[in-house]
Protein backbone atom coordinates (compact mmCIF):
# COMPACT_ATOMS: atom_id res chain seq x y z
CA UNK A 1 0.00 0.00 0.00
CA UNK A 2 2.92 2.85 0.64
CA UNK A 3 4.99 1.66 -2.28
CA UNK A 4 1.47 2.58 -4.03
CA UNK A 5 1.23 5.73 -2.77
CA UNK A 6 4.61 6.75 -3.51
CA UNK A 7 4.07 5.56 -7.49
CA UNK A 8 1.24 7.75 -7.35
CA UNK A 9 3.07 10.59 -5.97
CA UNK A 10 5.93 10.54 -8.52
CA UNK A 11 3.08 10.40 -11.60
CA UNK A 12 1.61 13.21 -9.85
CA UNK A 13 5.11 15.46 -9.73
CA UNK A 14 6.03 13.85 -13.25
CA UNK A 15 2.41 15.75 -14.58
CA UNK A 16 3.32 18.46 -13.02
CA UNK A 17 6.38 19.46 -14.21
CA UNK A 18 5.45 18.47 -17.92
CA UNK A 19 2.86 20.97 -17.38
CA UNK A 20 4.72 23.67 -16.32
CA UNK A 21 7.39 23.11 -19.67
CA UNK A 22 4.48 23.15 -21.65
CA UNK A 23 3.25 26.70 -20.26
CA UNK A 24 6.78 27.97 -20.77
CA UNK A 25 7.06 26.75 -24.50
CA UNK A 26 3.67 28.85 -25.45
CA UNK A 27 4.58 31.30 -23.37
CA UNK A 28 7.46 31.30 -25.44
CA UNK A 29 5.70 30.90 -28.50
CA UNK A 30 3.32 33.56 -28.04
CA UNK A 31 6.39 36.28 -27.17
CA UNK A 32 7.82 35.43 -30.64
CA UNK A 33 5.04 36.30 -32.30
CA UNK A 34 3.96 39.67 -30.54
CA UNK A 35 7.63 41.08 -31.15
CA UNK A 36 7.46 39.42 -34.97
CA UNK A 37 3.81 41.14 -36.30
CA UNK A 38 3.17 43.84 -33.49
CA UNK A 39 6.55 44.84 -31.95
CA UNK A 40 5.38 48.18 -30.36
CA UNK A 41 3.07 45.89 -27.88
CA UNK A 42 6.15 45.29 -25.60
CA UNK A 43 8.16 46.75 -23.99
CA UNK A 44 11.52 46.79 -25.99
CA UNK A 45 9.49 45.25 -28.29
CA UNK A 46 10.93 46.80 -31.38
CA UNK A 47 14.28 46.21 -30.11
CA UNK A 48 14.27 43.09 -30.03
CA UNK A 49 12.87 42.70 -33.12
CA UNK A 50 15.35 44.71 -34.82
CA UNK A 51 17.90 41.93 -33.33
CA UNK A 52 15.94 39.10 -35.00
CA UNK A 53 16.90 38.41 -39.11
CA UNK A 54 15.02 40.22 -41.55
CA UNK A 55 12.63 41.67 -38.82
CA UNK A 56 14.70 45.18 -38.93
CA UNK A 57 13.86 45.38 -42.84
CA UNK A 58 10.21 44.60 -42.49
CA UNK A 59 9.31 46.50 -39.29
CA UNK A 60 11.08 49.51 -40.81
CA UNK A 61 10.04 49.38 -44.93
CA UNK A 62 6.64 49.45 -44.37
CA UNK A 63 5.32 46.48 -42.35
CA UNK A 64 2.40 46.52 -40.43
CA UNK A 65 3.77 48.39 -37.44
CA UNK A 66 1.08 50.66 -36.41
CA UNK A 67 3.23 53.13 -35.08
CA UNK A 68 4.64 53.81 -38.86
CA UNK A 69 0.84 53.35 -40.48
CA UNK A 70 0.51 55.99 -42.98
CA UNK A 71 -2.15 58.40 -42.51
CA UNK A 72 -6.05 57.84 -44.70
CA UNK A 73 -5.94 58.41 -48.03
CA UNK A 74 -8.62 61.01 -49.03
CA UNK A 75 -9.88 62.92 -51.67
CA UNK A 76 -10.87 66.48 -50.87
CA UNK A 77 -13.90 68.58 -52.93
CA UNK A 78 -14.06 72.65 -52.41
CA UNK A 79 -16.94 73.36 -51.06
CA UNK A 80 -19.42 75.49 -53.65
CA UNK A 81 -22.12 78.10 -53.32
CA UNK A 82 -25.68 77.38 -55.07
CA UNK A 83 -28.64 79.26 -55.69
CA UNK A 84 -31.16 76.85 -54.70
CA UNK A 85 -33.37 76.20 -56.52
CA UNK A 86 -36.55 76.97 -54.28
CA UNK A 87 -38.70 74.65 -56.61
CA UNK A 88 -41.16 72.64 -54.10
CA UNK A 89 -42.81 69.37 -55.62
CA UNK A 90 -45.35 67.36 -54.10
CA UNK A 91 -48.20 65.03 -54.87
CA UNK A 92 -51.25 66.29 -54.89
CA UNK A 93 -55.17 65.17 -55.64
CA UNK A 94 -58.13 66.63 -57.24
CA UNK A 95 -61.50 67.40 -55.40
CA UNK A 96 -64.72 69.37 -56.75
CA UNK A 97 -64.87 72.20 -55.24
CA UNK A 98 -68.87 71.30 -54.01
CA UNK A 99 -69.35 67.27 -53.71
CA UNK A 100 -72.12 65.58 -52.10
CA UNK A 101 -74.07 62.04 -51.86
CA UNK A 102 -77.83 62.05 -52.81
CA UNK A 103 -80.43 60.52 -50.66
CA UNK A 104 -84.26 60.60 -50.53
CA UNK A 105 -85.46 62.21 -47.18
CA UNK A 106 -88.35 59.44 -46.83
CA UNK A 107 -89.39 55.49 -47.45
CA UNK A 108 -91.21 54.86 -50.96
CA UNK A 109 -91.00 53.75 -54.07
CA UNK A 110 -88.50 55.13 -57.35
CA UNK A 111 -91.12 56.46 -59.49
CA UNK A 112 -89.49 58.60 -62.01
CA UNK A 113 -85.56 58.90 -62.57
CA UNK A 114 -85.18 62.80 -64.45
CA UNK A 115 -81.45 62.77 -65.44
CA UNK A 116 -78.84 60.37 -66.31
CA UNK A 117 -75.12 59.54 -65.66
CA UNK A 118 -72.93 62.50 -66.51
CA UNK A 119 -75.07 65.16 -67.21
CA UNK A 120 -74.88 68.81 -66.09
CA UNK A 121 -77.90 70.01 -63.77
CA UNK A 122 -78.93 73.55 -62.16
CA UNK A 123 -79.44 73.92 -58.03
CA UNK A 124 -82.89 72.42 -57.69
CA UNK A 125 -83.64 70.59 -60.50
CA UNK A 126 -84.89 66.86 -59.78
CA UNK A 127 -83.45 64.19 -59.82
CA UNK A 128 -85.60 61.52 -58.88
CA UNK A 129 -89.01 61.29 -57.94
CA UNK A 130 -90.64 59.14 -55.15
CA UNK A 131 -94.24 57.74 -55.43
CA UNK A 132 -96.51 60.76 -53.57
CA UNK A 133 -99.98 60.08 -54.14
CA UNK A 134 -100.69 59.80 -50.14
CA UNK A 135 -98.85 63.36 -49.95
CA UNK A 136 -100.48 65.04 -52.67
CA UNK A 137 -103.84 64.01 -51.29
CA UNK A 138 -102.90 65.35 -47.58
CA UNK A 139 -102.06 68.61 -49.30
CA UNK A 140 -104.98 68.67 -51.04
CA UNK A 141 -106.94 68.32 -47.57
CA UNK A 142 -105.10 70.41 -45.75
CA UNK A 143 -105.51 73.12 -48.17
CA UNK A 144 -109.61 72.79 -48.07
CA UNK A 145 -109.50 72.86 -44.08
CA UNK A 146 -107.39 76.23 -44.36
CA UNK A 147 -110.12 77.42 -46.48
CA UNK A 148 -113.02 76.48 -44.30
CA UNK A 149 -111.10 78.25 -41.52
CA UNK A 150 -110.01 81.29 -42.95
CA UNK A 151 -114.04 81.45 -44.16
CA UNK A 152 -115.11 80.43 -40.72
CA UNK A 153 -112.70 83.17 -38.98
CA UNK A 154 -114.60 86.23 -41.48
CA UNK A 155 -117.86 84.92 -40.50
CA UNK A 156 -116.95 85.34 -36.91
CA UNK A 157 -115.41 88.57 -36.82
CA UNK A 158 -118.68 90.30 -38.92
CA UNK A 159 -120.61 88.67 -36.37
CA UNK A 160 -118.50 89.54 -33.61
CA UNK A 161 -118.95 93.47 -34.48
CA UNK A 162 -123.23 93.15 -34.33
CA UNK A 163 -122.01 90.81 -30.71
CA UNK A 164 -123.69 88.26 -32.39
CA UNK A 165 -120.36 85.43 -31.26
CA UNK A 166 -118.96 86.06 -28.16
CA UNK A 167 -115.19 86.63 -28.73
CA UNK A 168 -114.13 83.19 -27.31
CA UNK A 169 -116.15 81.90 -30.23
CA UNK A 170 -113.76 84.31 -32.49
CA UNK A 171 -110.65 83.62 -30.72
CA UNK A 172 -111.23 79.81 -31.17
CA UNK A 173 -111.75 80.04 -34.99
CA UNK A 174 -108.45 82.16 -35.16
CA UNK A 175 -106.81 79.14 -33.41
CA UNK A 176 -108.21 76.48 -35.80
CA UNK A 177 -107.61 78.19 -38.87
CA UNK A 178 -103.43 78.90 -37.35
CA UNK A 179 -103.59 74.65 -36.78
CA UNK A 180 -105.02 74.49 -40.44
CA UNK A 181 -102.05 76.59 -41.82
CA UNK A 182 -99.58 74.52 -39.81
CA UNK A 183 -100.94 70.82 -40.95
CA UNK A 184 -100.80 72.50 -44.61
CA UNK A 185 -97.23 73.13 -44.18
CA UNK A 186 -96.63 69.88 -42.57
CA UNK A 187 -98.48 68.03 -45.05
CA UNK A 188 -96.14 70.19 -48.30
CA UNK A 189 -93.63 69.52 -46.63
CA UNK A 190 -94.08 65.55 -46.17
CA UNK A 191 -94.56 66.09 -50.56
CA UNK A 192 -91.58 67.65 -50.71
CA UNK A 193 -89.38 65.27 -49.41
CA UNK A 194 -90.93 62.75 -51.76
CA UNK A 195 -88.63 64.74 -54.54
CA UNK A 196 -84.92 64.27 -54.63
CA UNK A 197 -83.42 67.43 -56.17
CA UNK A 198 -80.10 68.98 -56.59
CA UNK A 199 -78.91 71.16 -54.17
CA UNK A 200 -76.32 73.10 -55.85
CA UNK A 201 -75.24 72.92 -59.98
CA UNK A 202 -73.21 70.15 -61.04
CA UNK A 203 -72.75 67.11 -62.76
CA UNK A 204 -74.45 63.68 -61.72
CA UNK A 205 -72.30 60.94 -61.25
CA UNK A 206 -73.91 57.05 -61.61
CA UNK A 207 -77.41 56.45 -60.90
CA UNK A 208 -77.49 53.76 -58.55
CA UNK A 209 -81.49 53.17 -58.50
CA UNK A 210 -84.13 52.03 -60.78
CA UNK A 211 -88.02 52.90 -61.56
CA UNK A 212 -89.54 50.56 -58.82
CA UNK A 213 -86.97 50.32 -56.33
CA UNK A 214 -87.82 50.53 -52.91
CA UNK A 215 -85.55 53.18 -51.24
CA UNK A 216 -85.23 54.90 -47.30
CA UNK A 217 -83.26 57.53 -46.49
CA UNK A 218 -80.38 55.18 -46.40
CA UNK A 219 -80.44 54.56 -50.20
CA UNK A 220 -77.61 56.19 -52.06
CA UNK A 221 -79.21 57.89 -55.14
CA UNK A 222 -75.99 59.32 -56.89
CA UNK A 223 -73.27 61.63 -56.93
CA UNK A 224 -73.06 65.45 -57.43
CA UNK A 225 -69.76 66.65 -58.22
CA UNK A 226 -69.80 70.70 -58.94
CA UNK A 227 -66.19 70.48 -60.99
CA UNK A 228 -66.05 73.42 -63.20
CA UNK A 229 -63.30 74.64 -60.68
CA UNK A 230 -61.56 71.70 -58.77
CA UNK A 231 -59.58 71.91 -55.47
CA UNK A 232 -55.89 70.40 -55.47
CA UNK A 233 -54.96 69.52 -51.93
CA UNK A 234 -51.40 68.61 -51.52
CA UNK A 235 -48.03 68.79 -48.70
CA UNK A 236 -44.80 71.24 -48.34
CA UNK A 237 -41.93 70.55 -45.86
CA UNK A 238 -42.20 72.77 -42.53
CA UNK A 239 -39.56 75.08 -44.10
CA UNK A 240 -41.93 76.68 -46.49
CA UNK A 241 -44.43 77.27 -44.27
CA UNK A 242 -43.60 80.81 -44.03
CA UNK A 243 -43.81 81.17 -47.70
CA UNK A 244 -46.19 79.75 -49.16
CA UNK A 245 -49.33 82.74 -50.00
CA UNK A 246 -53.00 82.99 -51.06
CA UNK A 247 -52.59 83.96 -54.52
CA UNK A 248 -49.51 82.00 -54.88
CA UNK A 249 -49.49 79.99 -58.78
CA UNK A 250 -48.90 76.70 -58.64
CA UNK A 251 -48.07 74.36 -61.62
CA UNK A 252 -49.64 70.78 -62.37
CA UNK A 253 -49.05 68.31 -64.13
CA UNK A 254 -51.18 65.01 -64.65
CA UNK A 255 -50.63 61.57 -66.09
CA UNK A 256 -54.11 61.55 -66.91
CA UNK A 257 -52.94 64.56 -69.31
CA UNK A 258 -49.50 63.94 -70.93
CA UNK A 259 -47.90 66.61 -72.24
CA UNK A 260 -49.83 69.78 -70.72
CA UNK A 261 -49.05 72.01 -67.83
CA UNK A 262 -52.02 73.80 -65.92
CA UNK A 263 -51.79 76.26 -63.54
CA UNK A 264 -53.84 77.02 -60.17
CA UNK A 265 -53.65 79.56 -57.23
CA UNK A 266 -52.90 78.43 -53.62
CA UNK A 267 -56.56 79.35 -52.07
CA UNK A 268 -55.92 78.31 -48.29
CA UNK A 269 -53.28 76.48 -45.96
CA UNK A 270 -53.81 74.71 -42.43
CA UNK A 271 -53.32 76.00 -39.51
CA UNK A 272 -50.88 73.76 -38.22
CA UNK A 273 -48.02 71.69 -39.08
CA UNK A 274 -48.50 68.06 -39.30
CA UNK A 275 -46.14 66.58 -36.41
CA UNK A 276 -45.98 63.14 -37.62
CA UNK A 277 -44.95 64.42 -41.32
CA UNK A 278 -43.60 67.47 -40.72
CA UNK A 279 -45.38 69.21 -43.42
CA UNK A 280 -48.06 71.82 -44.43
CA UNK A 281 -51.54 71.07 -46.04
CA UNK A 282 -52.19 73.47 -48.89
CA UNK A 283 -55.42 73.84 -50.80
CA UNK A 284 -55.05 75.46 -54.69
CA UNK A 285 -57.74 76.01 -56.91
CA UNK A 286 -57.43 75.18 -60.84
CA UNK A 287 -60.31 76.04 -63.81
CA UNK A 288 -61.87 73.11 -65.19
CA UNK A 289 -63.86 74.81 -68.09
CA UNK A 290 -63.36 72.30 -70.88
CA UNK A 291 -64.16 69.17 -68.17
CA UNK A 292 -61.13 67.72 -68.67
CA UNK A 293 -60.08 67.08 -65.26
CA UNK A 294 -62.21 64.49 -62.60
CA UNK A 295 -61.83 64.71 -58.84
CA UNK A 296 -59.73 62.07 -57.40
CA UNK A 297 -56.78 62.78 -60.52
CA UNK A 298 -53.49 62.68 -59.32
CA UNK A 299 -51.33 65.50 -60.18
CA UNK A 300 -47.42 67.00 -59.46
CA UNK A 301 -47.50 70.42 -58.29
CA UNK A 302 -44.47 72.37 -58.20
CA UNK A 303 -44.46 75.88 -56.63
CA UNK A 304 -41.62 78.25 -56.82
CA UNK A 305 -39.75 80.40 -54.49
CA UNK A 306 -36.91 83.25 -54.97
CA UNK A 307 -33.57 81.06 -54.69
CA UNK A 308 -31.33 81.28 -51.30
CA UNK A 309 -27.58 80.65 -51.37
CA UNK A 310 -26.17 77.61 -49.97
CA UNK A 311 -23.05 75.68 -49.49
CA UNK A 312 -23.28 72.65 -51.60
CA UNK A 313 -21.09 69.44 -51.54
CA UNK A 314 -20.55 65.94 -53.10
CA UNK A 315 -23.29 63.73 -52.35
CA UNK A 316 -20.36 61.11 -51.03
CA UNK A 317 -19.30 63.82 -48.41
CA UNK A 318 -22.21 64.09 -46.59
CA UNK A 319 -22.86 60.93 -43.87
CA UNK A 320 -24.93 60.05 -41.19
CA UNK A 321 -25.35 58.39 -37.76
CA UNK A 322 -27.41 58.72 -34.70
CA UNK A 323 -26.60 62.42 -34.35
CA UNK A 324 -27.64 63.52 -37.65
CA UNK A 325 -25.70 64.30 -40.74
CA UNK A 326 -22.29 65.48 -41.27
CA UNK A 327 -19.22 66.49 -43.14
CA UNK A 328 -15.37 66.25 -42.78
CA UNK A 329 -14.49 69.83 -43.16
CA UNK A 330 -10.41 69.91 -44.09
CA UNK A 331 -8.46 72.30 -41.16
CA UNK A 332 -5.03 72.53 -42.00
CA UNK A 333 -3.47 69.20 -42.46
CA UNK A 334 -6.65 67.09 -39.72
CA UNK A 335 -9.53 66.65 -40.41
CA UNK A 336 -12.56 68.06 -38.36
CA UNK A 337 -16.53 67.09 -38.16
CA UNK A 338 -19.07 69.68 -38.96
CA UNK A 339 -22.83 68.97 -38.50
CA UNK A 340 -25.01 69.87 -41.38
CA UNK A 341 -29.06 69.88 -42.07
CA UNK A 342 -29.44 68.81 -45.43
CA UNK A 343 -31.23 71.66 -47.58
CA UNK A 344 -32.24 69.61 -51.27
CA UNK A 345 -30.00 67.70 -53.79
CA UNK A 346 -29.53 69.20 -56.97
CA UNK A 347 -28.14 67.05 -59.22
CA UNK A 348 -24.79 65.39 -57.48
CA UNK A 349 -24.63 68.11 -55.56
CA UNK A 350 -26.07 68.79 -51.76
CA UNK A 351 -27.19 71.79 -50.28
CA UNK A 352 -26.35 72.05 -46.77
CA UNK A 353 -26.59 74.21 -43.89
CA UNK A 354 -24.06 74.58 -41.22
CA UNK A 355 -20.39 75.93 -40.42
CA UNK A 356 -19.46 75.56 -43.44
CA UNK A 357 -18.51 78.08 -46.18
CA UNK A 358 -17.95 78.26 -49.88
CA UNK A 359 -14.48 77.80 -50.52
CA UNK A 360 -13.86 74.95 -47.62
CA UNK A 361 -12.62 71.87 -48.31
CA UNK A 362 -14.50 68.70 -47.51
CA UNK A 363 -13.77 65.02 -47.48
CA UNK A 364 -15.63 63.54 -50.50
CA UNK A 365 -13.87 59.98 -50.90
CA UNK A 366 -12.36 58.10 -48.10
CA UNK A 367 -14.50 59.23 -45.17
CA UNK A 368 -15.34 55.92 -43.78
CA UNK A 369 -11.20 56.01 -42.88
CA UNK A 370 -11.11 59.23 -41.31
CA UNK A 371 -11.38 60.39 -37.27
CA UNK A 372 -11.84 63.69 -35.81
CA UNK A 373 -8.41 65.19 -35.55
CA UNK A 374 -6.86 62.66 -37.56
CA UNK A 375 -4.06 63.62 -39.84
CA UNK A 376 -4.76 62.68 -43.89
CA UNK A 377 -2.91 62.54 -47.11
CA UNK A 378 -4.40 63.41 -50.93
CA UNK A 379 -4.48 61.83 -53.36
CA UNK A 380 -1.44 63.89 -54.79
CA UNK A 381 0.11 63.50 -51.84
CA UNK A 382 0.87 59.41 -52.58
CA UNK A 383 3.83 59.60 -54.29
CA UNK A 384 5.27 61.60 -51.79
CA UNK A 385 4.37 59.46 -48.54
CA UNK A 386 5.43 56.35 -50.26
CA UNK A 387 8.88 57.82 -51.00
CA UNK A 388 9.13 59.12 -47.47
CA UNK A 389 8.71 56.05 -46.11
CA UNK A 390 11.81 54.26 -48.44
CA UNK A 391 13.95 57.08 -47.35
CA UNK A 392 13.42 56.11 -43.81
CA UNK A 393 13.47 52.23 -44.56
CA UNK A 394 17.30 53.31 -46.21
CA UNK A 395 18.33 55.31 -43.28
CA UNK A 396 17.72 52.11 -41.19
CA UNK A 397 19.66 50.00 -43.17
CA UNK A 398 22.36 51.87 -43.29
Amino acid sequence: MAMRVVVLKRIYKMSFWKQALLSLVVLAVSTVGLVLFSPSILPFGDKLAAMLPGEAATTQQGAPNRRNRPAPLVVLAEVESIISDDRVKSVGTAQAIEKTTLFPEATGYVRTILVGAGQRVNKDDIIVQLDNDLQTFAVERAQLSVADAEAQVARFQTLASSNTVSSVQLNNAISDLSKARLDLKEAKDALQRRTVRAPFAGEIGLIDVGVGDAVSPTTLIATLDERRTLIVEFRVPERFANRVGDGQTMELVSPALPGRTLQGKVSGMASRIDTTSRTLTVQGTIANEDDLIRPGMSFEVSLAFPGQNFAAVPALAVLWDRDGSYVWKADADRVKRVDVNIVSRQGDRVLINGDISAGDMVVSDGTQSVRPGQPFRTADERGKGSAAGKSKATEAAQ
